[in-house]
């Protein structure tokens, strides 16, 4: 409505509200905004931080390639004798280290260099394998030179370079002799990349030299001095692996089974040495009723020996039962162990003792005992395996059987009892002979129940499997045939 002509105010102040709703923004248009701010920001720092990560690696990479020619270069200057680093395969040792940490625009590398014979085939080898060519007694043919940088902290190396290099006299023949170290695991095939030690300090100068197995998983190391008694001391290991080693012939024991190394002139001493994947153990300790026995001692030892006569095991340790009469044992070496309780007498173990740790297994071995020094004991069962509706002929070895003992498989409430059960002695030892008629359908694993005259039962636990036929069994020994 118009007054005096003058212009109706009052649908201004609607006007103006109007104007600033539409003029404005609402919380989620400003969240969305900010969203959208952050993302294109994060985006763009991301490929910052990329660029700037390559732009340093290839900064690095270029001063890596740097380091290695200077150091090539380095070496191209030196006479071959000299060619030779600290603690590399070649003898005498020479003053290039091994490994140097070298600070170069600012960033950290270390410069590996190793040095080695090459046994050329052209030839022959040392180990007279190339067909038509003899064994080379002469088998340090030229050498190889490799640099290999890394940036400290990074495991991948930025740059590695190779190089061949020939003496200007042809081989000789000279007052020393050759080591061949050959690295096998259990099964006889070649360990690569295994960490061999060879060390001497009685000769001048002193060996100490440590080096990598090739694909092959040998190395070969010439013009060593001669040494007639035993001092050339080998390890051999890998990461995750066992360790070989060669021993010492002392006054208190000369008689190593694998003794330290020696030397002829003109001749290669070939060494073997074998080594696996380290595997676990898990012991559980029980009594004759399956209850737990704690804080209790359990010596073990492997069937390597390191000395005989007196015999001295490589694995020779006693191990303490938790508060649950168990113990957990890592990083233990492939071999047969076997079990000795102190204050106990050892009724079974599951396996059967010795009891064969495999390379990169777990194995849980069970221990019965007893405190009865005349219990019944099972050491060993021949067969521990049959087929379904078959009859095995099974024998038993171990202690304090009694005529009537009776023997049964049992599992659970299925029992397999034994017929013409005879008792006997082998050697030191007492025997049961058995007779069992496997039913049909009985595949399982059975303990071997074990019950002298008026006397309580022995278990052995999983003693036996039943198979079907057909089954492939696969077990340690081979399956059979």
């Amino acid at each position: 409505m118009k007054l005096g002509g003058q212009k109706d105010k009052s649908t201004k102040p609607a006007k103006c509200k109007s104007i600033r709703r539409a003029s404005g923004f609402t919380l989620i248009e400003v969240l969305i905004d900010f969203m959208v701010v952050a993302l294109v920001a994060t985006a763009v720092m991301t490929a910052f931080s990329a660029g700037y990560s390559a732009m340093s690696l290839a900064k690095a990479k270029i001063a890596a390639v740097a380091l290695a020619n200077e150091k090539m270069e380095t070496m191209r200057n030196m006479s071959y004798d000299d060619l030779a680093t600290e603690h590399g395969t070649i003898y005498p040792p020479g003053t290039i280290l091994d490994d140097e940490t070298i600070i170069r625009k600012n960033i950290n590398f270390n410069v590996h260099t190793v040095i080695t014979y090459v046994d050329d085939d052209f030839d022959g080898d040392a180990a007279g394998t190339v067909p038509g060519k003899p064994t080379d007694i002469y088998p340090y043919d030229y050498k190889k030179v490799e640099v290999t940088v890394y940036k400290i902290g990074r495991p991948i190396h930025l740059s590695r370079l190779t190089s061949n290099v020939s003496a200007k006299a042809a081989e000789t023949a000279s007052e020393t002799g050759i080591i061949r170290i050959c690295v096998i695991d259990s099964t006889g095939a070649p360990v690569p990349d295994s960490v061999i030690t060879i060390e001497n300090f009685d000769v001048s100068p002193a060996v100490d030299i440590s080096a990598t197995t090739g694909s092959d998983g040998c190395i070969m190391v010439p013009s060593l001095p001669e040494d007639l008694h035993n001092h050339y001391h080998i390890t051999a290991t890998k990461n995750g692996y066992s360790s070989d080693l060669t021993y010492p012939r002392t006054a208190q024991n000369p008689n190593a089974t694998h003794p330290d190394a020696n030397v002829l002139i003109q001749q290669i001493n070939n060494q073997t040495m074998i080594i696996d994947l380290l595997s676990d153990m898990n012991i559980s300790l029980i009594d004759e009723t399956g209850t737990a026995i704690a804080d209790t001692d359990i010596h073990m030892y492997g069937a390597k020996d390191i000395y005989f006569n007196p015999i001295a095991y490589k694995y020779d340790l006693t191990h303490t039962t938790d508060i649950n009469g168990e113990i957990a044992l890592t990083d233990v070496e492939f071999d047969d162990y076997t079990f000795e309780v102190n204050g106990y007498t050892v009724v079974s173990t599951t396996p059967y003792q010795p009891s064969p740790l495999l390379p990169g297994t777990t194995l849980n071995v069970t221990i019965t005992v007893s405190l009865n020094v005349g219990a019944v004991t099972i050491r060993d069962v021949e067969p521990t395996w049959g087929y379904e509706d078959d009859t095995i002929y099974m024998t038993i070895w171990g202690q304090n059987y009694l005529a009537g003992a009776t023997v049964a498989l049992q599992n659970g409430p299925t029992q397999i009892i034994g017929t013409n059960v005879v008792v006997g002695n082998v050697g030191n030892e007492e025997t049961i002979d058995v007779e069992f008629l496997l039913s049909p359908l009985s595949k399982e694993i059975y303990d071997i129940v074990i019950t002298n005259p008026a006397s309580n039962p022995v278990t052995q636990i999983d003693g036996f499997e039943i198979f079907r036929v057909g089954d492939v069994i696969c077990q340690n020994p081979p399956c059979p045939v």
